[in-house]
C-alpha cells in the first residue's frame, strides 16, 4: 500500500474521485431507494417542481410580446432549483454523516460535493428532459446563441455551488442558520432573477439589482437563450469576478467550519 505521502496529487484524486462517487450511490439509495420509480425520482422531483410552477403563474399572467410566462419560467425556475434544493442538502451534512469520517478516504469536503453533485445533476437533468418536451409541445424554443445559454449557465452553477458551500459552513458553525435558512432563501427570490426580469425594473433601481451577482448570471442565461426577442443586462467581466470572490469567501468560511466540526 502506497503511503499518503508518497501519494502523487492524480493518485490521490483517483481515490476521492472514487469516493465521491461512492457517497453519491450510498445517497441516491438512501433518498430515493430501489422500489418504485427508484432513481427516476432523481428526475422526477425537480421536474414537478417546474412544471407545478409554470402551470400556476402561467394562469395568473399571460406574458408579454415575445414570450409567454410558461416558457419564461421554463428555462428560468431551474436556475432557481440549483442554489434552493442544493442548501437544503447540505445543511448539517458533515455533522449528521460524521460517522463516515472514520474511514480514512473520506473528507468532510467529500460528502458536501457529493451533496451539492447529485443536487446539481438533478436539477440539470430535469431541465433537459422537460425542455425538450416543451420545444416538441411549441412552449419553449430552441436557443437564440447556444454558446452564450451554456456559458451563462455554467455561472449559474457557479455561484450556486459557491452559494450552496457557504450556507453548508454557516449551518455547521451556527445552528440558528440551520434554522432560518428557509427564510433566507425566501428572501433571495428577489434577486434570483428568476420572477423579476432585469428590463422590468426601473432605474436606478436595476443597476442596484445588477450588483447582485446571481442575477448577472441568469441574465446572461437569458441573453443565450432569447436573444433579440428579451432585453437582457449582465457584466460578464463583473459577473466573473464576483462568482470568484464569492467562491474564494465559501471555501475560506467551509475550511473554518470543518475544523470546528473536527474538533468536537
Amino acid at each position: 500500500m502506497i503511503a499518503k505521502d508518497q501519494m502523487t496529487f492524480f493518485d490521490q484524486f483517483r481515490i476521492q474521485k472514487r469516493v465521491i462517487w461512492a457517497l453519491i450511490l450510498r445517497e441516491m439509495i438512501t433518498r430515493y431507494g430501489r422500489e418504485g420509480l427508484g432513481i427516476l425520482w432523481i428526475i422526477a422531483e425537480p421536474a414537478m417542481f417546474i412544471v407545478g410552477v409554470m402551470t400556476i403563474f402561467s394562469q395568473l399572467h399571460s406574458g408579454e410580446a415575445g414570450h409567454s410566462v410558461a416558457e419564461y419560467l421554463a428555462v428560468s425556475y431551474p436556475t432557481l432549483l440549483l442554489w434552493r434544493n442544493g442548501t437544503g442538502r447540505v445543511t448539517k451534512a458533515v455533522e449528521v454523516n460524521k460517522a463516515l469520517l472514520h474511514h480514512r478516504p473520506v473528507r468532510p469536503m467529500d460528502i458536501i460535493y457529493s451533496r451539492i453533485i447529485l443536487e446539481f445533476a438533478s436539477s440539470i437533468a430535469a431541465f433537459f428532459f422537460l425542455y425538450l418536451i416543451f420545444v416538441t409541445l411549441g412552449i419553449c424554443q430552441w436557443p437564440d446563441d447556444l454558446f452564450t445559454m451554456i456559458i451563462g449557465g455554467l455561472m449559474v452553477i457557479w455561484f450556486s455551488f459557491a452559494f450552496v458551500l457557504i450556507m453548508a459552513a454557516l449551518a455547521e458553525l451556527s445552528d440558528a442558520i440551520e434554522r432560518v435558512s428557509h427564510i433566507i432563501l425566501y428572501l433571495m427570490l428577489p434577486f434570483s432573477g428568476v420572477f423579476l426580469a432585469a428590463h422590468l425594473v426601473p432605474q436606478p433601481y436595476r443597476d442596484y439589482l445588477l450588483l447582485f451577482p446571481l442575477v448577472d448570471c441568469v441574465e446572461w442565461f437569458h441573453a443565450g437563450y432569447y436573444g433579440h426577442r428579451m432585453e437582457t443586462y449582465y457584466f460578464p467581466v463583473y459577473t466573473v469576478i464576483a462568482n470568484l470572490v464569492v467562491t474564494l469567501f465559501a471555501f475560506a468560511l467551509t475550511n473554518i467550519a470543518i475544523k470546528r466540526v473536527q474538533s468536537i
